[in-house]
C-alpha cells in the first residue's frame, strides 16, 4: 500500500435504513451472536437494534457495510477450548 492511497477520501456507501434494521434483526435471531442491549445515553436503555441504529444515524461518515460485518465478527460467541 502506498502513502498516496492512504490520503484518498473514504467511500461512504449509503444503505437503506430498513436494510440495516433487517440485518440487525437477523443478528438478534442468530443464536451464535451475543446481541445484548445497552445504553444510548447513560440513563436511556436501548435494545441492540436501537443502539446500533442510533450510532449509525449519529455518525453519517461510517460506512454501514463494513460496520455490520465487523459487528458480526465482534459479537460472535466462540466456544472455550
Amino acid at each position: 500500500m502506498s502513502f498516496m492511497s492512504l490520503n484518498k477520501p473514504i467511500k461512504v456507501v449509503h444503505i437503506d435504513a430498513t436494510r440495516i434494521r433487517e440485518e440487525l434483526e437477523n443478528m438478534v435471531k442468530d443464536g451464535d451472536l451475543k446481541t445484548s442491549g445497552g445504553f444510548i445515553n447513560f440513563d436511556e436503555p436501548a435494545t441492540f437494534i436501537e443502539k446500533h441504529m442510533s450510532y449509525l444515524a449519529t455518525h453519517p461518515k461510517v460506512n454501514p457495510e463494513p460496520y455490520l460485518a465487523n459487528l458480526r465478527t465482534m459479537i460472535k460467541i466462540r466456544p472455550f477450548k
